[in-house]
C-alpha cells in the first residue's frame, strides 16, 4: 500500500475521530476495507502522535487542553516583546510574502509589522489581521472553522492557496516540555503549520520560556526542520544544547 494512501486513511480516521469522539475497531475494517492488524496500526500510530487513546477494541479521542483566549494571554508580555523585535530584525527588504501562524506572540509580531513596507501577508489568525489592518499590506486569511479561543480560523481540508510560496514564516508553539521539536495543542493546527512550514524559504519559531515548562498534545515537526528559534535567556543547558544542534537559537 502507497504512504500516500496510509495517511489518507489515517487523516480520514482522525476526521471521523473528532467528529464521534469514539470509534471501534470493526467499525474501521469494514469501512476503509482493509484488515484488523492495518487498522490497530493506525491506531497505534494515532495514538503515538497524541490523538486518541487505545482501549479494548475502539480508540477514544484525547481532547485538546483549553487554552485561555488570545487577548487574555497577557503574561509574559515584556518577555514577548522582546523576542518579537528580535524577530522583526529577521525581514529583509526581500521578504515580501509572509506567513504568519496563530497565538498571542503571533499577534504581537503582526503589530510590529504593520509600520512596515507593503507586504503580501497569510495567516489564519483574526488576532494578527486586526492588528494588520490600519498598514497597507496585501492580506489573506486562511478560511476554516473559527475558534474564538485562538481568534484564529482552523482548516483540515484542501490548501486555499496551494501555489504560494512564502520568503519566511513565523510560527509561535504551545509547551515543548520533553519534545523534540514545537507543538501545538490541536491536530488541525498541525497540519495547517505543517503546510505553511513545506511552502516557507525562511523558518522561525517564537518562544516564551512557560512553554519549556509544560507538554503539548502534538509536536508539529523536529527542530531539524526549523531554521531559527528566539526565546528568553535563563533557557536550560539541554534545551539550549538540543535545539541548537539544529537551528539557530537566538536568546533574548
Amino acid at each position: 500500500m502507497k504512504a500516500d494512501e496510509i495517511a489518507q486513511r489515517r487523516k480520514e480516521i482522525t476526521d471521523l475521530l473528532y467528529q464521534k469522539n469514539e470509534l471501534r475497531v470493526h467499525e474501521l475494517v469494514k469501512k476503509f476495507h482493509v484488515s484488523d492488524e492495518t487498522i490497530r496500526k493506525d491506531l497505534a500510530y494515532l495514538a503515538q502522535e497524541g490523538v486518541l487513546e487505545k482501549q479494548h477494541g475502539k480508540a477514544i479521542l484525547i481532547k485538546e487542553k483549553e487554552l485561555a483566549p488570545v487577548f487574555q494571554r497577557t503574561t509574559q508580555l515584556s518577555e514577548k516583546e522582546r523576542i518579537t523585535q528580535a524577530a522583526l530584525a529577521f525581514i529583509s527588504e526581500e521578504d515580501f510574502t509572509i506567513g504568519l501562524d496563530q497565538g498571542s506572540t503571533i499577534a504581537l509580531l503582526a503589530k510590529k509589522i504593520m509600520p512596515l513596507e507593503k507586504r503580501q501577508i497569510f495567516t489564519s489568525s483574526l488576532a494578527a489581521i486586526l492588528q494588520l489592518v490600519n498598514g497597507t499590506h496585501k492580506l489573506f486569511c486562511f478560511g476554516g472553522e473559527y475558534s474564538t479561543a485562538d481568534m484564529a480560523f482552523r482548516n483540515s481540508g484542501n490548501e486555499i492557496y496551494p501555489d504560494i510560496q512564502f520568503d519566511l514564516c513565523f510560527f509561535g508553539s504551545s509547551g515543548v516540555k520533553n519534545r523534540k521539536g514545537f507543538c501545538t495543542s490541536s491536530l488541525i493546527d498541525a497540519e495547517t503549520k505543517r503546510r505553511m512550514l513545506k511552502k516557507s524559504t525562511k523558518k522561525i519559531v517564537l518562544l516564551d520560556h512557560t512553554k519549556f515548562e509544560k507538554t503539548s498534545l502534538v509536536q508539529v515537526a523536529p527542530w531539524s526542520e526549523i531554521d531559527v528559534v528566539i526565546t528568553s535567556k535563563g533557557l536550560s543547558l539541554d534545551y539550549e544544547r538540543m535545539i541548537s544542534a539544529y537551528a539557530k537559537l537566538l536568546l533574548v
